[in-house]
């Protein structure tokens, strides 16, 4: 070999070491592409397709949005009479909060802003709600939610959108809420066998001396409702895409106008779609609201999008025509819509708690909330722990994103239940943190109702049979959501340093299990290594994707809720999830569950620097573990076998000195050799 063809064989080798080096760390397992569970669901990524602004709305963060100086004007009306304002109060996402506390307006004090508003003379009032009115606390589902669509009726509401979570008492008390409400429910885009489940549209007349003010109003549902409720709840039920559904509507509602001679100028869309980033960008209520701006049938019209499922306030305009709003949920608010004579956009603005506490109760309403509170208060009084030495914090915003101590309680409850509830002792336990719905103060006695309220649902505990990949696919799912970013567009970190997910009510609290996970890295790669508790011993040991096995958790998610369609199949029915939280808590330690978000389970760390943990033997699923740290490094992240191992004395570490020697000595050898290797140039 001459000296030509040994200087780039040299430089190769020396460079090898340092792009090696760099491969060890960067390198992810590819895992399995996620099936959808609801049919024709749209391709999702970890960043959402673009949509044309204004597609993504300002938020406002205040309690009132100013429409336009200069607002376009309405074709003229004929009418019988002197054309008055029209109002429109909505509501959205109550979810069963009939009893005014602090912060929350409460039935009683609605229907007096709602009376209030009806008795102004110069106004016609449209009253309506955007969806998940009636499931949500205790004192609500006590009644299936039923208890509350009487107070909707005493109040009169002019029609109401089915959430999603209209469903979570069965699809057969769904179809009740159709039955007692004395208003129609409306969906457009929900099917059973090839037909709708429930009315598409309804048209409301509130003064009928008048021509031409007539709202149509068309409801529309999430296609997450196939993942966000029990998969049981919407069994046969299909949900079709919004827009088209939606739009498809209005041309029906016009052809039928025009065969009877009549032009409706009014449409007002009640949709419970919502604007998280987590949902497909396609079923957001916000893109909905642009593409009606665009539909030439609304050309001229007022478009009104009340929106409901991602439990924001928000007021934004699209188009010259369109006012989208969302009056954020659990009645801290009441939404209203002002139109002024031959404006095409509204004014909307919001009449907070702290304006609704002045009022006065309606004495109908305030009767019937305090006779359905008698008898809750008397059922769930009694006490399940005299008092609670820590506060288990069961915040939207928390246990939807992180490992939380109410989330590592729940979990524990189901893992210690899972250790002889069923033929196969429990490995694994984890639940959806969308399923806990209460923080439990620190200071007080926990209750059979406080209980309750953190577990609203009813599930039961489920234990299902997986393989390790499984158990890997799963956390990829639940750790798969796109990052929080501020308004200035830059990441939100955790207390670790740490970009913070976007809230999923996917997110799994877990027990049995550690999961150390980088959300630097790319959605579905971000799994870096997953210990599994031994039984015996009470040491951490390495998933083994080829092993089976033994999953605790709730019915919703054992039968691919949330979006876990690799989970699902046979499995064995355990008690309701309530019971066996209760009593856990009644023998539980709870000071060692102290620290709100321990970061000892779902453990956030930065790949660049990971090094994973070997426990001690210990024997308390819940406590903290003893840790000596090996330095190790994963060849391929998320492959979890001993082969996959490497020490980090291998090869030199990115960026240490020694890699950086070796890169720029073989820049140098290969430079020498590509020159010394160039032949004269022929003439």
């Amino acid at each position: 070999m001459n000296k030509r063809s040994l200087l780039p064989v040299l430089s190769t080798a020396l460079l090898a070491p340092a792009f090696l080096a760099g491969q060890v760390y960067a390198e992810e397992a590819t895992t399995p592409a996620e099936s959808s569970a609801v049919v024709a669901t749209p391709a999702t990524s970890a960043t959402p397709a673009p949509v044309e602004s204004p597609a993504v709305p300002e938020t406002s963060a205040t309690s009132e949005a100013v429409a336009p100086t200069e607002a376009p004007t309405a074709p003229a009306e004929s009418t019988k009479s002197e054309e008055k304002d029209t109002v429109i109060l909505h509501t959205n996402d109550v979810h069963g909060r009939i009893v005014e506390e602090k912060g929350v307006i409460g039935d009683a004090k609605l229907a007096t802003v709602i009376e209030q508003e009806r008795a102004k003379s110069n106004q016609n009032t449209l009253v309506v709600d955007a969806g998940d009115a009636f499931q949500g606390l205790p004192i609500s589902n006590s009644t299936k939610g039923e208890a509350r669509a009487e107070i909707l009726n005493q109040m009169q509401y002019d029609a109401m959108a089915v959430g999603n979570h209209e469903f979570d008492f069965g699809l057969d008390e769904a179809k009740k809420y159709k039955e007692i409400l004395k208003f129609p429910l409306l969906s457009s885009n929900t099917y059973v066998n090839g037909a709708r489940l429930f009315e598409a549209s309804t048209i409301v007349d509130k003064d009928k001396t008048v021509e031409g003010d007539e709202f149509v109003v068309i409801g529309v549902t999430t296609p997450e409702t196939a993942t966000k409720t029990h998969p049981k709840n919407v069994k046969g039920v299909t949900f079709t895409d919004p827009i088209s559904e939606v739009n498809k509507v209005i041309e029906e509602v016009q052809a039928k106008a025009r065969a009877e001679g009549k032009d409706y100028k009014h449409y007002v869309v009640l949709a419970h779609l919502g604007v998280d980033t987590t949902t497909p960008v396609e079923w957001r209520g916000s893109t909905l609201a642009e593409a009606l701006s665009k539909n030439p049938r609304l050309k001229g019209k007022r478009v009104t999008v009340i929106d409901g499922h991602s439990h924001t306030v928000e007021s934004t305009t699209y188009g010259d025509n369109v006012t989208y709003n969302q009056t954020g949920s659990y009645l801290h608010n009441v939404g209203k819509i002002t139109y002024k004579s031959r404006q095409l956009l509204g004014n909307p603005t919001q009449i907070p708690a702290a304006d609704a506490k002045k009022l006065p109760a309606n004495p109908t309403v305030e009767k019937l909330v305090k006779d359905i509170k008698q008898k809750y208060d008397a059922e769930n009084a009694v006490e399940v722990v005299s008092n609670s030495p820590v506060e288990l914090n069961g915040d939207r915003e928390n246990v939807r994103v992180r490992e939380t101590n109410l989330g590592n309680v729940v979990a524990d409850s189901l893992y210690q239940y899972g250790q002889t509830g069923f033929s196969h002792p429990t490995d694994i336990a984890v639940t959806n943190g969308g399923g806990l719905r209460e923080t439990i103060a620190k200071g007080k006695p926990i209750t059979k109702g406080n209980v309750i309220a953190v577990l609203p649902f009813g599930n039961t505990i489920s234990q299902i049979q997986v393989t390790g990949q499984q158990v890997l696919d799963m956390f990829e799912k639940s750790l798969g959501s796109i990052l929080q970013v501020d308004k200035d567009g830059k990441k939100v970190l955790d207390e670790n340093g740490q970009p913070l997910l976007e809230p999923s009510g996917g997110f799994l609290q877990v027990s049995g299990v550690k999961v150390y996970y980088d959300t630097n890295l790319p959605s579905g790669k971000r799994v870096l290594a997953i210990q599994v508790k031994n039984r015996a011993t009470g040491r951490y040991e390495l998933l083994d994707l080829a092993k089976t096995y033994y999953l605790a958790t709730n019915d919703f998610l054992a039968a691919g809720g949330d979006g876990y369609t690799m989970l699902g199949g046979a499995r064995e029915e355990g008690p309701s999830m309530d019971a066996a939280f209760e009593e856990y808590l009644k023998t539980a330690d709870l000071t060692q569950y102290e620290k709100i978000n321990p970061n000892s389970r779902t453990i956030s760390v930065d790949s660049t620097t990971f090094s994973l943990p070997v426990e001690t033997p210990q024997t308390n699923a819940a406590a903290s573990d003893a840790t000596t740290n090996v330095p190790l490094t994963y060849e391929v992240a998320g492959q979890f076998s001993k082969k996959a191992v490497v020490s980090e004395k291998a090869l030199p570490n990115t960026g240490s000195e020694q890699s950086i020697f070796l890169l720029l000595m073989g820049m140098v050898a290969g430079l020498a050799g590509i020159l010394s290797s160039r032949k004269p140039k022929q003439k």
